[in-house]
């Protein structure tokens, strides 16, 4: 996966983001992606958009190895 300035954050800390309206440079602030919370406030759309293109990339890619197990 490229690098992306997405932070890696818990659920407890996406729930204190959300509540607080922080500034973002995109239309979101967080974003969750199978129980794994990321901080997108520094990205642009564009950026938020590749990031995750690339996370569904990942995912496609761990389901084809085997590594996880679709539900």
């Amino acid at each position: 996966m490229r690098y992306h300035k997405a932070a890696v954050i818990s659920e407890p800390e996406a729930r204190y983001i959300i509540k607080h309206q922080c500034d973002s440079l995109n239309a979101c602030v967080v974003i969750e992606h199978f129980g794994q919370w990321f901080d997108i406030r520094r990205m642009t759309e564009k950026e938020v958009e590749a990031f995750v293109d690339d996370l569904g990339w990942q995912r496609s890619a761990e389901v084809a190895a085997g590594l996880i197990t679709p539900h």
